[in-house]
């Protein structure tokens, strides 16, 4: 009797261990869905669930839907567990980064929205000295990670105090900015939603940057403790090629409609 007793605790013992060991390869993370880019997620969500995969874990994402101001509460909040964003000493104090760039620099290649009919401003620009000389300001964010570049090379640029949605809505009726920049892997989502700006078909402004991601510290939903199958995670997507495939499956087709190739490359200065 005693023996067939101890036979049933080993198999207890054994079974709580499984479904231990079960529960601790399940990564949960709170993930945003930006209301202002709808879009945009959908590379970050699958890099994460493809790679999590890859190194033997079982990602669940749970998405929050959430307009880009707030995701700085959030992530202070620990309400969400990750976000991708733009490398900032800040980010990178009040968060924990996965040092690995995500896009293979896309976010630093910039075209331009523009004001419909000012293409023939841009149609003479063969390099910086001629971009600056236009004396055009860009919109920007409040205190955008682009603020930094476009000081550093001496260019007119002016910040939003509020919803930076404002400045797409802001530059077909000629009001304080002429154009704002965005990445090759954003504008050409962004360009059906505001079908009053056209693309300037002529330039891209390129800087050393990328994306990265960052963990919460801490809140309920902290990704703080996921920081090392994360890091790993991102590493070997790098590594196998992950990452390269992703942004070829999302963004190939915009560097074709950009016609990429053919437009004159203006390279920034990054601030030291």
């Amino acid at each position: 009797m005693f023996k067939k007793i101890t036979v049933f605790a080993s198999l207890a013992l054994s079974l709580s261990l499984l479904v231990s060991t079960a529960h601790s390869d399940e990564i949960t993370l709170h993930v945003p869905i930006i209301d202002d880019s709808p879009q945009l997620h959908f590379f970050f969500h699958e890099l994460l669930n493809t790679a999590i995969k890859e190194v033997g874990h079982t990602p669940k994402l749970i998405p929050k839907k959430l307009p880009q101001l707030r995701i700085k509460k959030s992530m202070d909040q620990g309400k969400i567990s990750i976000y991708w964003s733009l490398e900032t000493n800040e980010a990178n104090k009040q968060y924990i980064p996965i040092e690995i760039g995500l896009t293979g620099g896309l976010i630093g290649k910039r075209v331009l929205f523009i004001k419909k009919g000012d293409q023939h401003l841009y149609d003479g620009v063969k390099n910086l000295d001629d971009f600056r000389s236009l004396n055009l300001v860009a919109g920007m964010g409040h205190e955008w990670f682009d603020v930094n570049i476009w000081k550093e090379n001496n260019l007119k640029y002016k910040e939003s105090s509020g919803n930076w949605e404002s400045i797409f809505k802001m530059i077909p009726y000629g009001r304080d900015y002429n154009y704002i920049s965005r990445g090759v892997n954003e504008i050409i989502a962004e360009k059906k939603q505001y079908p009053k700006l056209e693309i300037e078909n002529r330039l891209v402004l390129i800087f050393d940057c990328d994306l990265r991601f960052y963990l919460s510290k801490t809140g309920v939903n902290a990704g703080a403790k996921y920081q090392d199958v994360i890091e790993l995670a991102i590493k070997n997507a790098k590594e196998s090629g992950l990452i390269d495939r992703l942004v070829k499956k999302y963004w190939a087709n915009n560097f074709k409609a950009l016609n990429y190739d053919k437009r004159i490359k203006i390279h920034l200065q990054m601030p030291e």
